[in-house]
Parts: structure tokens; sequence; C-alpha cells
């Protein structure tokens, strides 16, 4: 039961994001006013809770991340119909795409992360489902397949290199998370003797789903509705590429005495223990076991106490880490180099 309640928190932004639709004006901007005001301050007021895990994995746990994709599916369309059938002033549209694209890269994503690692068919396609709402469905591919492999090295576009600021880090992991993916699909048809340019490639299936999404939208909303639809992911993606950016920033893992990376270890992340940051992220900031374990469950995550953390929650972590100079003189002097490899041993 107490899994359930702390999934059902995540709900709270997607509540304000309604809310603030359907009352327009500045009310559009509450999700916004959560997530940089209220969450931050309940961050800072509540003690961070580091050792324990919110529960066992259960349908109780599982069936708010199910719920999701139906309540941001639901939420994009009421935003269309809102922004193209009233005279909004453009203050007022930005705040619509803000609070649909902070709701989505916020909660929505997060759900979609526990998703993706789901053993069940049914659970990983609602992954996709909701990072498709924002053009992110190779997400799926390259977070499991690739980043999760090289997590902490040169070859891994998602995690941010020490004194790289979150922008140079966008120019990097965006389209190298997209290239990532299609060399990791077209590695996995190959392996069976197919090419890539075959019917059962999955980011073939992604691009032409999310293109027919576009062409839908734009069939019943036209113009405008594309370009709300657009502006909205664009929120969306800065956020998760924000939210990876400080998961990993400046951790790399060493090389080992046989040439290969070292093993990945609870150092090479980011933990943030922070009460808020959690309820609402599905566990989010307990990345560390997340990576050594990748099948554990939300619920069953704990904060292992020797992983990197981060001083504040995620809200506030994410607004640092848009201000380059604030991002680089709190966090730079926290960041631990990887170990040196061992030494070759002479040959007798």
């Amino acid at each position: 039961m107490a899994a359930l309640i702390h999934g059902l928190c995540a709900f709270l932004v997607p509540g304000l994001a309604f809310a603030g639709l359907w009352l327009g004006g500045p009310w559009l901007f509450m999700p916004l006013a959560w997530t940089s005001g209220v969450a931050v301050a309940l961050d800072f007021l509540l003690p961070a809770r580091q050792g324990r895990a919110a529960g066992r994995d259960t349908w109780a746990s599982a069936f708010p991340t199910w719920f999701i994709f139906p309540v941001m599916a639901a939420l994009l369309l009421f935003a269309l119909f809102q922004v193209t059938a009233r005279e909004l002033a453009w203050w007022e549209w930005v705040g619509a795409a803000t609070a649909v694209g902070v709701t989505i890269g916020g909660i929505g994503i997060p759900a979609a992360h526990e998703l993706v690692h789901r053993r069940h068919a049914f659970e990983r396609g609602l992954g996709v489902a909701i990072v498709s709402l924002v053009l992110y469905a190779h997400f799926r591919i390259e977070h499991v397949h690739g980043h999760h492999r090289r997590v902490g090295t040169a070859e891994d576009p998602a995690t941010a290199r020490f004194g790289h600021s979150l922008y140079r880090f966008m120019t990097i992991s965006v389209p190298g998370e997209f290239t990532s993916a299609w060399e990791l699909e077209k590695e996995r048809l190959e392996r069976r003797g197919m090419k890539a340019l075959h019917w059962r490639n999955r980011m073939i299936w992604y691009v032409a789903g999310q293109a027919a999404l576009v062409a839908a939208i734009a069939w019943a909303f036209g113009p405008a509705g594309v370009l709300f639809f657009l502006g909205q992911a664009a929120v969306a993606i800065q956020l998760l590429q924000a939210t990876a950016y400080i998961e990993h920033y400046g951790l790399e893992r060493g090389r080992s005495a046989r040439g290969g990376w070292d093993r990945i270890e609870p150092w090479h992340s980011w933990n943030s223990g922070h009460r808020v940051t959690n309820w609402t992220t599905f566990n989010l900031g307990l990345h560390a076991e997340h990576h050594r374990w990748p099948g554990k469950a939300w619920p069953e995550l704990v904060d292992d106490d020797r992983a990197m953390h981060l001083p504040y929650g995620y809200p506030f972590m994410i607004m640092l880490a848009m201000l380059p100079p604030l991002w680089f003189r709190v966090m730079d002097p926290r960041v631990r180099p990887a170990p040196a490899a061992p030494a070759p041993v002479a040959a007798a």
C-alpha cells in the first residue's frame, strides 16, 4: 500500500496541468511553479530518506506506471483542443506548451524509464508509447541496450563529460542517442542475418509511428496544432536531457588491466535521496542501484551509500544545470575522478 501511495504522488503534476489548461491565463504555469518552486522548497525542508525501499514490486506499485500513458495522452489531446480552439496570447501559448512538456518530461518519461526495463512486452510498449508523445521512441533501444552498457565511458552519448555544460552535452546527446539506437538495432538485425532496412527494424517502426502521429495532429488541428506539439516535445526533451546530465556528470569508468572498461559501480551515478524528487519520479533519484540492477522495480530501489550524492533534489539541480557557472561551482569540486587502471604486469 505504501508503494501505491508513493506511485500516486506522480499524478499531482498532471492534475495541475489539467487545471491550468482549463483555467487558462497565469494558471497555465502551475506545473512549472510546482517544479521550480514548491518541489524545490519541500526537498530543502524534508530530510533526505536514505537506505530504505518503498516496498515490494506488486500490481499495486505497477498500476501507477501503467496509467501514466493514458493520462499523458489525454493531457496532450486536451491541450491541443484548448490552444487551437481559443484565442491565446503568445505567453499563454508558451505556458500551455511548458505545462504539457514539463509534465510529460518530468513525470511521463520517468514512468517510461521504469516501463522499458520491465519483462512484459505490454509494459515495454507502454513505455515506448509515452516517449513517442515527445518524438523520442528510440529512447527504449538506446537506454536499455546502449546507456546501461556504456555508462561512464566516452562511448556513451548520455554521460556528461566533466567540464561540459548542459547545452554542450545536449549537442552530443540528442543526435548521439538517435544514432546509437540505429546502430544498436542494425547490429541486432545483423546478428540474425538481416539487413538494417528490414521490416523487423524497430527504429523504422518508431519513426513511422511518430510521423503518423504528427500527420494525425496536422489533419485534426492544423499547423498550429503541429507547432504546439513540437513545442511541448522540445520542452520535454530538454527536461529529459537535463535529468540525464545531472545523473552522471563527470563520473567516468576507468580502464581495466585488459584494456576494457571497469565494471559499473555505485560511484558511477549521482544519487538523490530527496523525498519529493523520488515521490514524483518513481524513485528515479536512486540511480546507482538502478544501474547495478536494471531489472529491479522502482519500489525495491534503495539509496546506496557508496554512490555519489547530489547536494540538492532533482528540481533544483536541473535549474543549476541551466546556469553553467553556478553548476560548475557547485558540482566540479564534488566530482570524484575515475580510478586509474592497474599498471600492466611486466613479462617475465
